[in-house]
């Protein structure tokens, strides 16, 4: 990891450590079951932003295993992914968070989907996925101060974020990742007309005399034969020394 992306993410972490996350909590009876409890919860993170998330708790005695959905890249906000049986809420406290930008959470800044991957790409202190890495790790801050987790068994579940945050906070012990946005970025992007990864396509066809400097950013490296899920530049900077950080996070498998 080199200094300037080792500082740049310190300076990340120093500036949310110094935003209190202030929670308050409101029970959400019409979302409530006979096995579980749901509460919306508003944080603050870096600007300071403040944040909306869904808190499920089962009913009974904990403490339980929890699961932490990081923000991911859509607008709306679902209390647990879509698909997944409800009767999950009874056995594993489940934390779903928004992230800057996305609904209920979507002021003063509203991301576009898509549209979010690119928004400020040009400018790493500004790009919008700091501040959205911020939010995802204050909010797993917030999972383990719940005396109704055991924290010996926490999973961070979504995409590129929810690996970052499992390298650059503390807490996680299990990680299922399925990334989409950052990994091998400028191999896959030309392969596509899917969103997310046709932004980058949308970007370099707006602004062609950005190619040489894109193609830099997004140098595209296949993952090593190691037990390291990444290498370092499989991620394009900011990102690219957390593969580094995680070991074998996109591996791992245990029961909870």
């Amino acid at each position: 990891m080199s200094d300037t992306m080792h500082d740049y993410w310190q300076h990340a972490l120093a500036e949310l450590s110094r935003c209190p996350a202030r929670p308050e909590i409101e029970s959400l009876p019409l979302r409530s079951t006979a096995f579980a409890t749901l509460y919306g919860v508003r944080l603050s993170s870096l600007g300071p932003y403040r944040l909306f998330g869904y808190l499920s708790i089962p009913n009974g005695a904990g403490p339980f295993p929890a699961i932490y959905y990081a923000p991911k890249y859509q607008s709306v906000l679902e209390i647990i992914p879509q698909g997944t049986a409800n009767l999950q809420r009874s056995r594993y406290v489940t934390f779903s968070l928004a992230g800057r930008g996305q609904r209920n959470a979507d002021s003063p800044y509203a991301a576009m989907f898509p549209g979010l991957l690119t928004d400020g790409i040009d400018e790493a202190a500004s790009y919008p996925f700091r501040g959205i890495v911020a939010d995802s790790i204050r909010g797993l801050e917030f999972l383990l101060t719940r005396r109704e987790v055991d924290p010996a068994r926490v999973v961070v579940a979504g995409n590129d974020v929810a690996l970052i945050t499992a390298a650059l906070g503390k807490g996680a012990t299990h990680t299922v990742t399925a990334p989409a946005l950052f990994y091998r970025t400028a191999e896959l992007a030309p392969k596509t007309q899917a969103y997310p990864l046709e932004e980058i396509n949308d970007y370099l066809r707006l602004h062609p005399a950005r190619v040489p400097r894109a193609s830099r950013r997004f140098t595209a490296r296949s993952p090593t034969s190691t037990s390291w899920g990444w290498r370092c530049g499989s991620l394009p900077p900011p990102w690219s020394w957390l593969g580094r950080r995680v070991h074998c996070s996109t591996r791992q498998r245990s029961s909870l």
